[in-house]
């Protein structure tokens, strides 16, 4: 599984696991910029209320703004097969000092249930000129 999810990692490794495991909708666009666009070493705590964040990102050549960590966001890491829709699933984004930055998965699980209507949707498109063929799902 190319997806870390609870734990931080480097802003490089999290940018290469999310343009390589996470199908382009949601907020995928938005975290590579933003995570792109840290600073060395700016991550503030002191604005973090449990929900969201404060970091310095740069806004120029030279100058540097304050930004909000986005929460929850809404992303499609590959969870199924390929062929199928990915399901979109709410995360919890978190960053620390390093920078690094975390997800962490905050669906209870529904993905899976949306994964499971989705191959069966998709079976039922390419099986639909066999005969007595039923799919339960």
């Amino acid at each position: 599984d190319n997806v870390v999810y609870d734990r931080f990692l480097g802003t490089e490794q999290f940018n290469i696991m999310l343009q390589s495991a996470f199908v382009d909708v949601g907020a995928k666009s938005a975290l590579l910029k933003y995570t792109g666009l840290i600073q060395d070493e700016a991550v503030k705590t002191t604005g973090d209320d449990g929900v969201s964040q404060q970091v310095t990102v740069k806004t120029g050549v030279a100058s540097v703004g304050q930004a909000i960590v986005p929460n929850p966001v809404e992303l499609a890491p590959y969870r199924t097969f390929p062929e199928v829709e990915q399901p979109i699933s709410k995360f919890i984004f978190r960053m620390q000092e390093g920078p690094k930055a975390a997800i962490y998965e905050a669906d209870g699980g529904a993905w899976r249930n949306k994964a499971i209507l989705n191959i069966k949707e998709y079976l039922q498109e390419e099986l639909k000129e066999l005969e007595n063929i039923e799919i339960i799902a």
